[in-house]
């Protein structure tokens, strides 16, 4: 889970690589994995097609080798069976890592307000939510600036 100050610092889930760029998906595009992703799995297991849409996300089986495929845009992620199943495994922990980082979009934003200006680090106020490692965003926001 990152804050992207280039997107107006709204919690996006991050999948990817070294090798390419990450995937980074909206409350509801992961919302949309995680509801389908059992039944990608299933289709995949099976050898049968299987897409889901939503906007500019898709997720889709892939008929000629077995392997699942996960869009936002033309950029996309080859999955197999194995990987997908323990992306099943762990998406509720990855919801609840969202839920967290939703909830703390005020903190993060009050935050930003009060760091923007600073060159060092700045602590959170003592009332911040702590699941929260503020330390990223006040990196992201030096990067830009």
């Amino acid at each position: 889970m990152c804050y992207y100050p280039a997107r107006d610092y709204q919690p996006l889930a991050e999948f990817g690589g070294a090798k390419k760029l990450p995937l980074l998906l909206t409350v509801q595009q992961l919302q949309t994995m995680a509801e389908n992703i059992a039944a990608l799995c299933d289709a995949l297991s099976t050898n049968e097609y299987y897409m889901k849409k939503d906007g500019d996300f898709r997720m889709n089986t892939t008929g000629s080798y077995r392997v699942a495929r996960v869009y936002l845009g033309k950029q996309y992620m080859t999955f197999t069976y194995e990987e997908l199943r323990n992306l099943a495994y762990i998406m509720y922990m990855i919801q609840n890592q969202m839920t967290f980082y939703t909830a703390a979009m005020t903190d993060v934003i009050a935050y930003i307000d009060t760091a923007h200006s600073s060159t060092t680090y700045v602590e959170p106020p003592s009332n911040a939510k702590k699941s929260i490692n503020y330390y990223q965003p006040f990196e992201e926001l030096k990067s830009v600036f």
